[in-house]
């Protein structure tokens, strides 16, 4: 068998310690990636590292709505591996509310964690890429960027932004060599969900893990072709 186009390569994974980055985390590491796991809670990135080789991962504390923690975290991981070949955003939080009951300090903590939380590691990153001519940005958007859905208008908002964001620095950074992929995806069957009413049954969701192969596959499509937009959803439907 061929050897994986990701192998040898570093990535960060934010929010690296539960749902669909955890699940990447062991997909990438698969692949013979290296991969730096960030998340707030160090003791949950170690436990979600369970299984992987003490050399394919670090845990990072970091908490991606801080713009200055997230720096000094690019800079420790670049210092540790050399560089990062990869970011993938993966953070985010959920929240269904109709707009007269969506609170400011709900909608602060949507849009810092969704938007911010994705603009802060991925400008931290860029430079090292830009100046390698090669990196891989993947941006985790949602469906309801796609199909607006009552309820969702704050979580809506922030996912139309973080899609706009990577359409927007694809043409930026397209002819450095760096290819950026926004995976749209349906609901997935996460701990974001707990204690919510949910649009399908989570046994009709999509898996984190069905999710990570579908971000791998992006990535590895070609070295001289990109994935720009990949839409997933299961297969029950978005909504019963």
């Amino acid at each position: 068998m061929a050897p994986s186009l990701l192998a040898g390569k570093t990535a960060m994974v934010t929010g690296a310690s539960s749902g669909i980055g955890k699940a990447l985390t062991h997909a990438l590491a698969a692949e013979g990636v290296r991969v730096a796991m960030v998340g707030r809670d160090a003791g949950r990135l170690e436990r979600a590292a369970a299984g992987l080789a003490a050399e394919a991962t670090t845990a990072w504390a970091c908490d991606v709505r801080d713009d200055a923690v997230v720096r000094e975290t690019v800079a420790g991981i670049e210092a540790a591996w050399g560089r990062i070949d990869i970011l993938v955003n993966c953070a985010g939080v959920y929240l269904s509310a109709a707009l007269p009951d969506l609170t400011n300090e709900q909608w602060d903590d949507l849009w810092r964690t969704n938007v911010s939380g994705t603009l802060f590691p991925t400008r931290a990153v860029l430079p090292g890429m830009l100046a390698r001519k090669d990196g891989i940005i993947v941006v985790l958007s949602s469906v309801a960027a796609h199909r607006d859905f009552a309820t969702m208008t704050g979580y809506g908002t922030t996912k139309h932004a973080v899609t706009g964001f990577a359409r927007a620095l694809t043409n930026e950074v397209r002819q450095d060599g760096v290819r950026v992929v926004t995976v749209v995806a349906g609901p997935v069957d996460t701990p974001l969900w707990d204690g919510l009413s949910t649009p399908i049954e989570r046994a009709d969701m999509l898996t984190p893990g069905e999710v990570a192969l579908a971000i791998v596959h992006a990535m590895t499509v070609s070295p001289t072709q990109v994935l720009e937009e990949v839409l997933l959803l299961p297969q029950a439907g978005v909504y019963h």
